[in-house]
């Protein structure tokens, strides 16, 4: 077949996909790469073949061992334990059931968060539909080639992504984002917690119970103010409805041969990797408040399971030290692929929300900041997430004397 009224962008996707063809025949993660960047259809994400990558990725170290129901059942016992202790440091009330907890094996984590990742994950394959169309327009041709290689990089990146965060999330409390039906679920990652405790040679009890009282925060959070979930979800769909993606840009200055300058490919991975988005000031507001919303979410739950763990918990303190040590000792090809992907923002969610959580109790008690979840307008926003001063100063103004707050 001839090829001579390709441009050079054609040229160069075809190389890249031959490269890949030769080594993808070896290894059986990389196969399902190359069936990711030669497979068809009309969308841009093939769903299958990430669930397909997310599955390879996250057992690449082995299956990992399955939970058993013994096991379940004595996580059942945590939760029932974590709600009472929650409920009575916290002084939250939920106004829905907390629960119900599943404990999954790394491919049932995938299962249930696919829902999530297509909220997510659609819009933005969207965006690129739509500035390749818009490309395709202006230059009077159609960029076939140039469509497939896209579809297969999101497939690609959408799998690994899925297949990273099944390897190393221990637990996680589901939003219902989309699926309000899940609302309130609380997922165990079985295999990770054990890889973790072997690893930090820590008391599995006692750290069980101290990571699904995290998880319980979480749930009191959103249960005893139910308002939260429609605001985050209202803040996701209005930023990915505005995303705009840089897929010319990326197609005019990216080529095959930068891939191997060391140099060039920090300058790509440092705007955020082949992912990258272009923020109008708009988007850059509600990516704003959402980081901030999060930051206030995670430094909460952290805030809780560390007061209340050191009170009851006998290997609290070397628990704590163990997983400062476990952040800050991670490889250097961890923190590559954690800021390809984008997970360090997590790390420095939990890191200044604490921080936050930690400095107004410490000032104000924690019912001043049970104050945060009252309504919309008593969050922190962006610069009073990172100086608490500002956010007590302004509630202050806002509750005058009226500042003891319980949702009862």
């Amino acid at each position: 077949m001839s090829y001579e009224t390709d441009n050079p962008w054609d040229r160069s996707l075809r190389e890249v996909n031959r490269f890949m063809e030769a080594v993808a025949r070896k290894i059986p993660i990389l196969r399902s790469l190359r069936e990711a960047f030669s497979g068809e259809g009309d969308g841009f994400i093939d769903w299958d073949q990430a669930r397909e990558i997310a599955a390879l990725v996250a057992q690449s170290e082995g299956p990992g061992p399955f939970p058993d129901p013994q096991v379940r059942v004595q996580f059942e016992a945590m939760r029932e334990r974590s709600e009472g202790l929650v409920r009575a440091y916290t002084g939250l009330r939920p106004l829905e059931e907390v629960g119900p907890l599943f404990v999954f094996d790394r491919p049932q984590w995938i299962e249930a968060n696919l829902s999530s990742f297509k909220l997510i994950f659609e819009p933005l394959a969207e965006s690129y539909g739509k500035t390749l169309r818009t490309l395709e327009e202006q230059r009077s041709r159609e960029y076939n080639l140039g469509r497939r290689f896209t579809r297969g990089l999101l497939t690609a990146q959408l799998g690994m992504v899925m297949g990273y965060l099944a390897r190393s999330v221990l637990g996680q409390f589901d939003l219902g984002l989309p699926r309000l039906e899940d609302s309130g679920k609380l997922y165990i990652v079985y295999p990770n917690l054990l890889k973790a405790e072997e690893k930090m040679r820590l008391e599995p009890s006692d750290f069980r119970l101290w990571i699904t009282l995290h998880e319980v925060t979480h749930g009191f959070e959103f249960a005893a103010h139910p308002w939260l979930r429609d605001y985050l979800r209202s803040l996701m769909e209005r930023y990915f409805q505005s995303v705009s993606l840089r897929l010319e840009d990326m197609s005019l200055r990216l080529r095959p041969e930068e891939l191997r300058d060391a140099r060039r490919l920090n300058e790509i991975i440092s705007r955020g990797g082949l992912m990258s988005i272009i923020h109008t000031p708009e988007q850059r507001e509600i990516l704003e408040r959402i980081q901030a919303f999060m930051s206030l979410v995670e430094g909460y739950s952290n805030l809780v399971m560390d007061m209340v763990g050191k009170e009851i918990i006998p290997t609290y303190r070397q628990m704590s030290i163990a997983f400062r040590h476990r952040r800050d000792s991670k490889s250097g090809a961890e923190r590559l692929v954690e800021r390809m992907l984008g997970f360090d923002l997590k790390l420095q969610q939990y890191q200044v929300g604490e921080l936050f959580c930690r400095e107004v109790v410490e000032k104000k008690g924690l019912e001043f900041l049970n104050l945060a979840w009252k309504r919309e307008d008593n969050l922190p926003g962006a610069d009073e997430i990172r100086h608490p001063y500002l956010w007590i100063e302004r509630i202050e103004g806002q509750e005058g004397s009226r500042v003891i707050y319980r949702n009862i």
